[in-house]
């Protein structure tokens, strides 16, 4: 029985030399391929807290179905990060956000970890110039953009949402996360994919209402386009030194992936919001 979900397949980075993180095709030659890498609402940013835009919102994240556990899990090296992906019994069934800044209901598609050369470093988005040993993004996609194509071809500002958690090293390992780092041995080899035990996606993550970061940028690779309001859930997760280096085993075309974050971007006339 085919278990894997239509997710597996959508937004997928084929494993190739396309774009990657090394001094060979580095983040600052993607605008070569990607011209959208030009833009003025690139991802990541510094959050600087003291001039972010605080805010009473009439309406508080909804986080709906995390606490279900999903039919199948996957965890997949697309040749520059671990993805985790799930299956549902029916899209109906499937996890799914709204309320906040976002307009509409955005469905769970995919989880993506990013990590550095050390745990001082590996986050993507920094908090007041500070960054983490890793940091989880949690990818949302209206209904109806099912793959690649339709995203980036719709030219829709907030066509994604993806909402941002930051790791931070402590004396003891996040048994938590023991599900995904226990099996990263599966997909070391680029291009390779490997069904793990399900749990329930709150599980990595504590779900929250209120008290976040906001801001419209960009996917942080290629091709870079703008179309994601972002969310960055301040208060970090714990995870353990032993844990980070797990994810430094996983391999690109290149070898050991020991970091696949791109550097912080220049903020522009945008505005964040903290809606507390």
């Amino acid at each position: 029985m085919e278990l894997l979900d239509w997710s597996l397949t959508a937004f997928d980075c084929p494993v190739t030399g396309a774009f990657l993180y090394g001094e060979s095709n580095s983040p600052e030659k993607w605008h070569c391929q990607y011209p959208d890498a030009w833009g003025c609402a690139q991802s990541p940013v510094n959050v600087l807290t003291r001039e972010a835009t605080v805010l009473a919102p009439s309406k508080s994240l909804k986080w709906r179905a995390y606490c279900d556990e999903p039919r199948a899990m996957s965890i997949v090296n697309d040749g520059n990060t671990v993805r985790l992906f799930g299956c549902w019994p029916c899209p109906a069934s499937r996890p799914h956000l709204q309320g906040g800044p976002l307009a509409g209901v955005y469905e769970f598609h995919s989880a993506i970890f990013r990590w550095g050369p050390c745990d001082e470093e590996g986050s993507e988005h920094c908090l007041d110039y500070t960054r983490y040993a890793l940091e989880l993004q949690v990818v949302h996609a209206k209904p109806g953009l099912d793959t690649t194509v339709d995203v980036t071809s719709c030219k829709i500002a907030d066509a994604l949402a993806v909402v941002s958690f930051f790791f931070q090293v402590t004396s003891a390992d996040n048994p938590y996360l023991d599900h995904v780092v226990t099996n990263l041995w599966r997909v070391e080899s680029p291009g390779t994919a490997s069904h793990i035990s399900a749990f329930p996606l709150e599980w990595l993550f504590p779900v929250f209402k209120r008290k976040f970061y906001t801001y419209p940028g960009s996917l942080t690779q290629p091709p870079c386009s703008e179309i994601v309001a972002w969310i960055i859930q301040p208060e970090p997760i714990a995870i353990s030194a032993n844990q980070v280096s797990q994810f430094r085993k996983v391999r690109s075309i290149e070898g050991p992936i020991l970091s696949n974050t791109r550097p912080v971007q220049k903020l522009n006339d945008r505005e964040i919001l903290y809606f507390s």
